[in-house]
């Protein structure tokens, strides 16, 4: 299954790179008149990644199709791991078995035809019909394959019209594509790394500039904005970057999708100040211990142009709401003093 989640990715490119856990309400079934470029290219990207990695398959577009959109709309029959234990089972033991069944096959065919002399040359397709048992594992095999992808899509955050993706997928699976590959990835490659990165870092500095006039906000020199909903212990802070705290905290971006959160996992966290964003180095100073406090925290003091795994994007502003539990002062270790060796007789 690994070598199958790696195709898929490969396949997806871009989009699962900035997929995140929040819905996508700029999913639309697309106006057929007048190609969306984007749409077009990710399908093409994800039909390469198909036709490179999966040619043996005799995938049924039509199925695809059906369980991307319906998982994109969030209206599938399957969840997104439903369909992935489906995948997995075929991926990692179905599709060895029948491409050895295929070739064992071919080869009793081949004998036969020699031995009666008949030394004609045979060109047999390279997705093999019984690479299914039947037809209805091939369409319940290619939904599931449509529900994946079309739940990443879902979960991306682009602007997406459904029609403009699957015909970029089929065609380029078929080889009648629009565009050709070079462009397709040229442009992808202007997209995610000028693009997007621009798209977030303007709704980033709209969104802080709509919090810094929230009633209790406060702004200090850096940028980082900030709320004490608690003001705490304010005699116990941390005061040093050295200095370690102990935390509950949840960080959400600005749509509220939730990115990581100690509450989740049921357990604090432990963070020296010298070993997290700037904006959580400077914001921890901020409360005392049994505080809580609200960081929205600029890219610049965040993850920057890079971003962070697929849940935050280039750019991308952040909010954190902290409760300080510890804080635990840095204690420089003491030198230690070699005993004296008393002197030899």
């Amino acid at each position: 299954m690994k070598k199958m989640i790696m195709s898929i990715a490969a396949a997806m490119g871009a989009v699962i790179l900035l997929a995140s856990c929040g819905g996508n309400g700029l999913i639309t079934k697309g106006n057929t008149s007048e190609m969306d470029t984007l749409s077009y290219a990710l399908g093409s990207n994800i039909g390469s990644g198909m036709k490179y990695e999966m040619s043996d398959i005799p995938f049924d577009f039509k199925a695809i199709a059906k369980g991307l959109n319906e998982a994109a709309m969030e209206k599938s029959s399957l969840t997104q791991e439903e369909a992935v234990e489906l995948l997995r089972e075929y991926f990692m033991n179905t599709r060895e078995e029948r491409t050895a069944a295929i070739a064992e096959r071919n080869a009793k065919e081949d004998s036969i035809r020699l031995a009666s002399g008949d030394t004609t040359q045979v060109v047999r397709v390279a997705a093999d019909p019984e690479m299914f048992a039947s037809e209805e594992e091939r369409e319940e095999l290619s939904y599931a394959f449509g529900v994946d992808i079309g739940t990443n899509v879902k979960n991306s955050g682009l602007p997406i019209q459904l029609y403009w993706l699957n015909k970029g997928m089929l065609e380029t699976h078929e080889g009648n594509a629009a565009v050709t590959e070079d462009k397709v990835n040229e442009f992808l490659q202007n997209y995610f790394m000028v693009v997007r990165p621009q798209q977030i870092a303007e709704q980033s500095a709209a969104w802080l500039a709509k919090v810094e006039k929230k009633s209790g906000v406060k702004k200090t020199e850096s940028g980082l904005l900030y709320k004490v909903v608690k003001a705490g212990d304010e005699s116990v802070k941390a005061t040093s970057d050295n200095d370690t705290v102990v935390v509950h905290y949840k960080g959400t971006t600005e749509d509220g999708t939730v990115f990581d959160s100690s509450y989740d996992r049921g357990e604090t966290a432990e963070f020296p100040l010298n070993h997290v964003i700037p904006g959580w180095t400077e914001g921890m100073k901020l409360v005392g211990k049994g505080g809580k406090i609200i960081l929205w925290i600029p890219s610049e003091l965040a993850y920057g142009s890079r971003g962070a795994g697929r849940n935050i994007g280039p750019n991308q502003a952040l909010q954190f709401e902290v409760e300080l539990i510890d804080v635990k002062p840095f204690a420089e270790a003491s030198e230690e003093v070699a005993p004296e060796v008393a002197p030899a007789e």
